[in-house]
């Protein structure tokens, strides 16, 4: 029932998810307005599915209420309801591209932590020239210890081996320079920590050279990572609109962007983040992926896969054994 689309978009994601993959499907939302969807002509010929079943769950947490206060009050959200399946070994992941806050609280409080983690991290994957590189955190923890960082380095080399298949992964602080001694008390402290980790730890990078395809992990903290994100999110939308005008200005330009279409849709497919669906919230004991709240069918669809590769590839025990040495 999550996200700005729902819940069409997300069952014709699903549906996609469901010819693609072997997974099995548990749609859990008010059961009604689920087989009141599923009910007209677009879903008549793939409904039902016998891979796609429908979980009761009367309460839906909308895109701009408080966590705290939907976690205390809707007890029977899609969100909690669903959560509560896979610690409850009914489920073997949960994926929402509904309230970012109200995923992660019911996350870490129904799920738990794994031991030795303090703060739980989002980690999104991101194209680069060559290679994509793990993230993070991108919005779970605002206010970081240096220690969270570290913690954070641990969970994103485990996610960049078994997600991104990467053997030594180069893990990275992302910093206002490159040199030891630059930043701030936080990030100082962290790169000391960080070196005496058991990690492939490369030093400092500086925002401007994460897309070289030069590192295969960056930290950082949550208000970071998310103003980071977003600014990219704009760059693309400014580098579209360009075009898209550029094109209605006359002939000439109209000509050259249609000799350029096929490379510039090689570009749009290789720099969507649809691509890459979710961002899991690494640390909790249990595998929950956050989807973007304007995910179309593709995004819900690759959210999906990702969440399977994570069970499949035992991510949390991956991290909780990482964490434990």
């Amino acid at each position: 029932m999550g996200g700005d689309y729902a819940p069409g978009e997300v069952l014709k994601g699903a549906f996609l998810a469901v010819d693609e993959f072997s997974v099995e499907i548990i749609l859990v939302g008010p059961q009604e307005q689920l087989m009141a969807a599923l009910s007209v002509s677009e879903f008549k010929s793939c409904w039902p599915h016998p891979r796609l079943s429908i979980h009761h769950a009367p309460d839906v947490v909308g895109m701009g209420e408080s966590p705290a206060v939907s976690f205390r009050k809707k007890k029977e959200s899609s969100i909690q309801v669903g959560l509560r399946l896979v610690k409850e070994g009914g489920a073997d992941a949960f994926v929402s591209a509904g309230n970012t806050g109200a995923v992660m609280m019911a996350s870490t409080f129904i799920l738990g932590r794994i031991p030795n983690v303090e703060r739980p991290a989002i980690a999104s994957v991101l194209p680069t020239k060559t290679t994509p590189f793990v993230l993070l955190d991108i919005g779970s923890s605002i206010d970081c210890k240096p220690e969270h960082l570290a913690q954070f380095a641990t969970m994103g080399n485990c996610f960049s081996k078994i997600m991104l298949g990467v053997q030594k992964p180069r893990v990275a602080l992302l910093n206002i320079g490159e040199e030891v001694e630059k930043g701030n008390q936080q990030t100082q402290a962290a790169f000391e920590l960080l070196q005496q980790l058991p990690l492939n730890f490369v030093g400092n990078i500086e925002s401007k050279y994460i897309l070289s395809g030069s590192v295969d992990v960056v930290v950082c903290d949550g208000f970071v990572g998310n103003t980071l994100l977003k600014f990219g999110e704009g760059v693309t939308s400014l580098f579209m609109n360009f075009f898209k005008t550029e094109a209605k200005r006359s002939l000439l330009s109209m000509l050259g962007l249609f000799l350029l279409k096929s490379s510039l849709k090689k570009f749009i497919k290789r720099y969507d983040h649809e691509q890459y669906g979710g961002a899991p919230l690494l640390g909790v004991d249990g595998v929950s992926i956050i989807a973007h709240g304007s995910s179309s069918a593709l995004a819900i669809k690759n959210a999906i896969g990702t969440a399977m590769r994570s069970v499949e590839g035992q991510i949390v025990q991956q991290i909780s054994a990482a964490l434990r040495t």
